[in-house]
């Protein structure tokens, strides 16, 4: 099964790339794809996703000097052990490690360096289009 994964804050504006990537594939016909809206990543997270064959993550990423391109970011946000937060390779290890799974996966990220406001509300819906458009042919690639 292929499971597409956003996630990010609706209260911090660009932060709500992935959430509102989602909100936008929840209004298509996508047979056989589990959509997940998500806060941030958590361990819990892989309950949902020991099914997966295929993972797409999707979330806004900092960059201080682009904004509103597409990229294929995956960094460690956060080295803190108190953060339930984690990253999407700790959420392949543990698919791997607890589950014995190893999913293929992608990422798209929207490169930003505005996490209070949607500075350019256009180039903004721009980046959410080509998203959802590339899964859409993706997918029905698939199912050709």
């Amino acid at each position: 099964m292929q499971i597409i994964v956003g996630f990010g804050n609706k209260l911090r504006g660009e932060d709500a790339f992935g959430v509102d990537v989602i909100s936008k594939l929840q209004k298509l016909n996508l047979p056989s794809v589990k959509l997940i809206s998500t806060f941030q990543l958590t361990p819990e997270l892989s309950l949902e996703l020991q099914e997966a064959t295929q993972i797409i993550f999707i979330d806004a990423a900092y960059c201080e000097q682009e904004k509103y391109r597409l990229g294929c970011i995956i960094e460690e946000r956060n080295k803190s052990l108190l953060s339930h937060h984690i990253s999407i390779k700790t959420m392949m290890a543990i698919l791997e490690n607890l589950y014995e799974i190893t999913p293929n996966f992608e990422v798209f990220s929207m490169l930003t360096n505005s996490f209070d406001k949607i500075t350019n509300e256009e180039e903004y819906e721009k980046c959410l289009d080509k998203v959802v458009i590339f899964i859409e042919e993706q997918l029905s690639k698939l199912n050709c």
